[in-house]
């Protein structure tokens, strides 16, 4: 009678339509388990729903994609948890998002090159030092940090990479090739779907290995 779903906010096409059908499904199995007679149920069901927000990785396709600000991340979590409250279910159901300022920081790194070392390292000099755990994790330290340094979050956050941008992680050879990655990232923006390895070769480069 518990049911865990994990999603993802904050994908490169993502719509409101994307947000709000989060609930919807949720309510859905929520539905399904109460159209089994009262007799033979464990009492009530719970439905819990957990959010991510998307972070672009390296060696992606999506390493081309723009992230968005704190107040638009809280923003499109807010669009998810009003949809969970219209829910005909909705007592049945629980929402929990990631955190919104950790989601900066970490898009940060996840893609910066060597000058945001400096930015770690003044942040540690500020005092930050157990940040991963949500009790220590203070925020207003990190912007200091990037204020200190001059580091500009927007600049590795808030626009999408050139085609032909040079990446600071272009120099690591990891088999499939930069060319073939952005072919998929041309695709995932038509929302099509590369066929699987054993159905046919699409030429990403790992075959020369």
């Amino acid at each position: 009678n518990k049911v865990k779903l994990y999603f993802m906010l904050g994908l490169p096409t993502e719509t409101e339509e994307d947000m709000r059908a989060i609930p919807e499904l949720a309510d859905q199995i929520a539905r399904r388990y109460y159209e089994i007679p009262k007799e033979q149920r464990n009492g009530k069901c719970q439905i819990t729903t957990s959010t991510s927000f998307f972070i672009p990785k390296p060696f992606t396709p999506f390493q081309w994609a723009r992230m968005y600000t704190n107040e638009e991340y809280i923003s499109r979590a807010a669009i998810v948890k009003h949809a969970f409250n219209e829910q005909l279910n909705r007592k049945s159901l629980k929402y929990h998002w990631h955190d919104a300022e950790v989601t900066v920081l970490e898009g940060v790194f996840a893609r910066g090159d060597r000058k945001t070392s400096e930015v770690i390292k003044e942040a540690y000099r500020l005092g930050c030092l157990y940040d991963s755990w949500s009790d220590q994790f203070d925020n207003d330290k990190w912007m200091q940090a990037f204020e200190n340094t001059g580091i500009d979050i927007g600049f590795y956050n808030l626009r999408e990479r050139y085609e032909d941008e040079v990446f600071p992680w272009d120099f690591i050879d990891i088999g499939v090739t930069k060319k073939f990655l952005r072919k998929e990232w041309d695709k995932a923006m038509k929302g099509e779907v590369t066929p699987n390895c054993r159905m046919q070769c699409s030429g990403c480069g790992a075959a020369r290995w």
